[in-house]
């Protein structure tokens, strides 16, 4: 296997999936030839209690050598590269790059910051792809490969367990083709080696974004310039989101560099919210328990019991319309 250097052909697959997406695979790598004539690589949303990686369980689906990324190993045509357990796998000009930079979308590794690196290095010569998978993750990815002139397909929604991210990508770049999931091998390997367009200059947004995900020093001034200071927090570190257009895309993202679709957003807030009305319910109950053990125990300290056993009502009361309030919620769930 060379390296590589084929600068003016489709020499770069990056590939994103979530929900559905490893039944996905087991379709797809089958259909890639041995000689395929680019490198790939693979961002499949992980569980961080998983104990087995993606090159163990999808190896036997493949004709192609299946690897685990690591720091600084060189790109290489014909070799499909998974991205580890909870790091943000990224491209460079020649090399792979790990990073354990902020969540994208709630995930890490996330879809965005792969197919974001491919349109810094790869511009034209890139084809990203994104299969089945909940929400939007990679939506903005391939909004960002197809910027820089890269191709953009898509796992045709009808013949993906979860549709909503083929549907993303496809109202985020109009022109992405969408391809049955039992065509998609041959089509990629159909592009695969095949003449491209000419590299583009990479949008300064496209840029930063890539920089902060890398962990490479962006500064809040540069970050300013991708969008406006929103009236949200980061569900993450609690710091102010700028919210960013990105042609039909809504998102946002913190100066540590959590980043979140319009979306990813609301699931996320909704989550926190979810935890809050359960800690604060945890409190009352705890409080209430407290107040009543102090008025069994108020003899002993000269504090009138029944002050004590009236607060303890009131946290109680409190309580009760908390429980409501989670049981409404869990109704409309």
């Amino acid at each position: 296997m060379d390296t590589v250097m084929r600068s003016g052909t489709h020499d770069t697959i990056v590939i994103g999936g979530s929900a559905g997406s490893f039944e996905a695979l087991k379709t797809l790598l089958p259909g890639l030839p041995a000689d395929l004539p680019a490198a790939v690589f693979v961002c499949k949303h992980l569980s961080t209690m998983s104990d087995m990686r993606g090159t163990d369980l999808l190896a036997p689906y493949s004709d192609l050598p299946l690897k685990e990324g690591a720091e600084n190993d060189p790109i290489r045509e014909g070799e499909i590269v998974f991205a580890p357990l909870d790091t943000h796998m990224m491209i460079g000009r020649n090399h792979v790059h790990l990073r354990r930079g902020a969540h994208e979308n709630n995930f890490r590794p996330a879809i965005d910051p792969l197919f974001r690196s491919a349109a810094v290095y790869r511009s034209s010569r890139t084809v990203a792809v994104v299969l089945s998978g909940l929400m939007n993750d990679g939506a903005a990815g391939a909004r960002a490969v197809a910027r820089c002139g890269g191709r953009v397909l898509v796992q045709h929604p009808d013949t993906a367990d979860s549709p909503d991210m083929p549907r993303a990508t496809l109202e985020a770049v109009p022109d992405a083709e969408a391809v049955p999931l039992d065509r998609l091998a041959t089509r990629l390997a159909e592009i695969a080696g095949q003449p491209c367009g000419p590299a583009r200059e990479i949008p300064m947004d496209i840029g930063i974004e890539l920089k902060i995900a890398s962990l490479e020093g962006a500064s809040m001034s540069n970050e300013e310039r991708l969008g406006e200071l929103s009236p949200y927090n980061c569900p993450h570190c609690n710091g102010v989101l700028w919210e960013i257009r990105d042609g039909p895309l809504t998102r946002f993202r913190c100066h540590t560099g959590h980043a979140y679709t319009i979306e990813s957003l609301s699931a996320v807030q909704e989550e926190a919210l979810d935890h809050g009305l359960f800690d604060t319910l945890r409190a009352h109950k705890g409080r209430a328990a407290l107040l009543r053990q102090m008025a069994e125990r108020s003899s002993a300290h000269g504090i009138s019991k029944k002050l004590y056993l009236e607060r303890a009502k009131l946290v109680e009361e409190d309580a009760q319309r908390l429980e409501e309030i989670i049981k409404s919620r869990r109704a409309f769930a």
